[in-house]
């Protein structure tokens, strides 16, 4: 896990693009403190901070290939690269250099993009080839690892994090895109490749983008295949089994000993069980409730876990952070505005996990992928007999809302200026996504799918991207493999979700094993010890007061009224509105221009 990021002249070769440089290296650091490089040509200049996982000692960014023909800087990991490895020519392979990406590397200069299409992992990658000067910027499939690029008649950049783009182009007019920050706001998320910026944008999870110098903008050359399209025909349980063990084995590729951030519960067992059988994690990490301990159901099953499983407990207490630490958290640690407040326990887990290890296993995901929530279940009951659009028009689970839910929130908070452009956003929430076409066939799978590849991926890769890299672990979890996401999704629902057997099929792994009949108790949620709105009441003038005296007040997205009565709103979307007043604070936005 790294940082990258790069300038690219487009119309006249110069050196100035490298008095612009500094400060884009300057900004990666916090992304990796192993070691720093850097690349530079007429054209171009890339720069890598790196945070060292595999050949820690051997391997170096920027890469180049064989022929030196190619120049690589890359973020996260190709976790099957030995078995890519053995694809290579036998020349090649002799004279390469060690490491994971050295391999997507060179896999590139035999293959071209089509080698993309075999790397398993989160990463996200540039490429620029110093013959044809073209740059190609790719990202893994889920969007694990982020990756942001601006455009103009003059330049390209891209880096992992906006705040390194906005770090060197001081000199460039960076405007709000107010449709996206109400977004933001009534979603939760933003759609397609938009960020909060109107001219920085995402390369799309699974995109490969190309560019060069000229006047064209970035073209999207190519999609790697999706999820959904990995597959020709159902798995059974005995492929799913192995599917998962190869998903374990895959997370635990480093040469570093890894950490699991364990709370008992089935998921993290499953986790902590391979890392036993694996490799020898560093330790086993659990975050309670400082308030109250006693009642901590996840701690005590996580004490009673660890005895059987043989290993020592790293419990750490937590409590909210008082308001001036929170708005510290998310200013140092985040790029961009936390939809969610679970932010604030994960930072609590990243800063214990990095006294064991450069690298945290987790279970997060297990709930998607084997159907681990309640509404699956309330999803597939009450859609029988209708179609999920007619589900979903109906339905107390807002979030699941496409359109209606985003038309009311534009309607009663939106102003006038903004209002008529945020109502066009609703084709967007509607755009494919894998498995979308499983909407009248098979509800469960689209919702699953649904959380999956759009909800998480605003909050929850990005915000945990950013908060681990910058308290120095990179996190990982095994259940958004993408080869046992494809052969679980291509079950049929009744082998996927069995009523009263949550996640059998990941119950499996446990099989003829003294944990077999563990894991009978409800699932209680990470933060289900902590009360947001208690916080938020606790903390009432002051937290009030940064939303309503802070640059939301008079910045042109909400109504003039928007903000009198904050009393009204439930605690997710106060805490979306102090999250966005605190980073347009840090950020210094100015007010929206009309258009």
């Amino acid at each position: 896990m790294c940082g990258i990021g790069g300038l690219l002249m487009k119309r006249h070769p110069s050196v100035d693009h490298r008095s612009m440089a500094g400060p884009l290296a300057a900004s990666l650091a916090h992304r990796g403190r192993d070691g720093t490089g850097s690349f530079d040509d007429e054209w171009i200049s890339l720069h890598s901070a790196r945070h060292a996982v595999i050949a820690v000692d051997d391997a170096r960014q920027p890469m180049f290939d064989h022929e030196r023909a190619l120049v690589m800087v890359g973020n996260g990991e190709v976790l099957n690269y030995r078995q890519l490895r053995r694809q290579l020519p036998a020349d090649r392979r002799r004279r390469m250099p060690p490491g994971d990406l050295q391999v997507a590397l060179e896999l590139c200069a035999e293959r071209g993009t089509a080698a993309f299409e075999e790397l398993r992992g989160p990463f996200a990658l540039a490429l620029w080839d110093t013959t044809a000067h073209q740059l190609t910027l790719v990202r893994d499939r889920l969007g694990e690892r982020p990756l942001y690029y601006y455009d103009s008649p003059e330049l390209f950049a891209f880096a992992s994090e906006m705040r390194c783009l906005t770090a060197c182009l001081r000199g460039e007019n960076l405007p709000l895109d107010p449709v996206n920050a109400l977004a933001f706001l009534g979603l939760g998320r933003l759609t397609g490749n938009r960020t909060l910026y109107r001219d920085i944008r995402s390369v799309p999870a699974g995109g490969v983008l190309r560019t060069g110098p000229g006047g064209a903008g970035p073209r999207l050359t190519a999609a790697l295949t999706p999820v959904s399209g990995l597959r020709d025909a159902p798995a059974d349980e005995t492929e799913i089994t192995h599917l998962i063990d190869q998903a374990q084995r895959r997370a635990l590729v480093a040469d570093r000993p890894v950490a699991v951030g364990f709370s008992g519960g089935i998921d993290s067992s499953a986790v902590l069980k391979a890392a036993l059988e694996h490799a020898e994690p560093a330790a086993a990490v659990t975050v309670f409730s400082a308030r109250h301990p006693d009642e901590d159901e996840n701690l005590k099953r996580a004490r009673a876990l660890a005895g059987k499983f043989g290993v020592d407990l790293h419990e750490v207490p937590f409590r909210i952070p008082s308001l001036d630490a929170t708005v510290e958290l998310l200013n140092s640690t985040l790029d961009a505005p936390a939809a969610e407040p679970l932010v604030l326990h994960n930072d609590a887990l990243h800063r214990a996990a990095r006294d064991h290890s450069a690298v945290l296993l987790g279970g997060h995901g297990a709930d998607e992928v084997f159907g681990g929530y309640a509404r699956y279940a309330a999803l597939r009951a009450d859609a029988a007999g209708s179609t999920t659009e007619e589900w979903m028009s109906t339905s107390l689970w807002e979030r699941w809302n496409r359109t209606a839910g985003w038309s009311r929130f534009v309607t009663a908070l939106g102003s006038d200026a903004v209002a008529p452009h945020a109502a066009a956003l609703a084709d967007a929430l509607d755009r494919p996504f894998p498995y979308s076409t499983a909407e009248d066939t098979d509800p469960v799978l689209f919702g699953q799918a649904l959380d999956l590849f759009r909800l998480m991926t605003y909050d929850n890769f990005r915000a945990t991207d950013e908060n681990g890299i910058a308290r120095g672990v990179e996190v990982r979890s095994p259940f958004f493999d993408i080869d046992l996401v494809a052969g679980v999704f291509s079950l049929p629902v009744e082998r996927r979700i069995r009523p009263g057997a949550p996640k059998h099929l990941l119950r499996n792994v446990f099989h003829g094993t003294p944990l077999a009949e563990e894991f009978t108790e409800p699932k209680v949620g990470f933060d289900d010890h902590f009360s947001y709105s208690d916080w938020m009441t606790d903390n009432w003038p002051d937290f009030s007061a940064t939303i309503t005296r802070g640059p939301l007040n008079g910045l042109g997205i909400l109504r003039d009224d928007a903000l009198t009565d904050l009393e009204k709103f439930d605690w997710r979307l106060l805490w979306r509105l102090f999250s966005l007043s605190t980073w347009l604070e840090r950020e210094g936005i100015p007010p929206v221009a009309h258009r």
